[in-house]
C-alpha cells in the first residue's frame, strides 16, 4: 500500500526539476518531471483505493482517474485529474515527433497532483481514525 505523504514527495521532486536551470538537463527535465508527476497521481490513487475501495487499484489508470471525482465528492478536481493524467500519459509515452510539455503545462498538472494528494490523504485520515 502507498504510504502517507509519498505522493507529495514525488510532486515536490518534480517541482524541483522544473526550477533547475542547469544546461546539462535542458530538454530532459520536462519528461522527467512528467514521470514523477504521473507516479504521484498513481501513488495518491493507490492510497485512496487501498482505504476506500480495495481492488480498484487493479483496474486501468484511465478507469481510476474517471472514478476519483465521485469517490472524493469533488467533480471539479476529478475533471482536472483526468486532464492532468492525459497530458502526463502523453508526455510519458515519448514519441520523437512530439514536443515535451511546457513549463506552464507541467506546473498546472503538478498543482493538480498536489491537490489530489491532499484530497486523498484527507479522506484516508478520516476513514483510518
Amino acid at each position: 500500500m502507498a504510504e502517507a505523504g509519498q505522493a507529495h514527495q514525488l510532486v515536490a521532486a518534480a517541482r524541483d526539476l522544473t526550477r533547475m536551470e542547469v544546461e546539462a538537463t535542458a530538454g530532459l527535465w520536462p519528461r522527467a518531471a512528467a514521470f514523477l508527476a504521473r507516479q504521484a497521481v498513481e501513488v495518491a490513487l493507490a492510497r485512496l483505493w487501498g482505504v476506500t475501495a480495495p481492488g480498484l487499484e487493479r483496474t486501468s489508470g484511465r478507469c481510476q482517474v474517471l472514478c476519483v471525482g465521485a469517490f472524493l465528492d469533488d467533480r471539479d478536481l476529478g475533471g482536472r485529474v483526468v486532464l492532468a493524467w492525459n497530458l502526463l500519459s502523453q508526455a510519458c509515452h515519448h514519441r520523437v515527433y512530439e514536443l515535451a510539455p511546457t513549463a506552464a503545462e507541467l506546473n498546472r498538472t503538478l498543482e493538480t497532483a498536489w491537490e489530489l494528494a491532499d484530497a486523498c490523504e484527507s479522506v484516508c485520515r478520516r476513514i483510518e481514525r
